[in-house]
């Protein structure tokens, strides 16, 4: 996935209200797999556009880049992969408010395959005052590539990595998804 930093914030449909409950409820159900998602029959799930995009940007967007490590994707990604990477994603609908208009063709998506995707011996660290260390730059393993289309490494579930059959899916149909090299 292309790191495309902040361009839109979650927050819940009750009047796009953002904060750090509905951050956590996201993040543990969408990044961490925990709860069975009975939040999503009561709310809608409102990611509002930063200053920098336009409601032309937004409607010719096939991946958006977020506050929290959850893709948003298209209804047309939907339609031409979704089918495929039905074992890696769970796809759930999502509002991109822009300017004062409402997109709601829009999917969040919740991540399914977790696997040890980061070699912590290529990886690069930081090492914190109290002796914690960080992932600063994560190399991948690059044998596991056969095993998923998207997932997230099971320890640092922070990435989403996609493997390169999912770019080439992404570019035979067409789709507006820049990809970045993993490391």
């Amino acid at each position: 996935m292309a790191y495309v930093p902040d361009l839109v914030v979650f927050g819940s449909g009750k009047a796009g209200r953002s904060g750090s409950g509905v951050s956590d409820r996201l993040t543990r159900y969408f990044v961490d797999g925990d709860g069975d998602g009975a939040f999503l029959r009561h709310t809608t799930v409102v990611a509002e556009a930063q200053d920098g995009l336009t409601p032309e940007l937004i409607e010719a967007a096939d991946y958006l880049g977020a506050n929290l490590p959850i893709p948003i994707f298209s209804a047309a990604f939907a339609a031409a992969v979704g089918a495929q990477l039905a074992a890696d994603l769970e796809l759930h609908p999502c509002v991109v408010r822009c300017r004062g208009r409402d997109f709601d063709t829009f999917r969040v998506a919740r991540t399914k395959t977790y696997l040890p995707l980061v070699d912590p011996a290529r990886s690069d660290y930081v090492t914190l005052s109290t002796g914690t260390r960080l992932l600063r730059r994560p190399a991948y393993d690059p044998g596991l590539a056969d095993r998923f289309l998207i997932a997230r490494d099971e320890r640092h579930r922070a990435s989403v990595v996609c493997a390169p059959r999912l770019a080439d899916l992404v570019e035979s149909a067409g789709l507006r998804v820049d990809f970045v090299p993993a490391g």
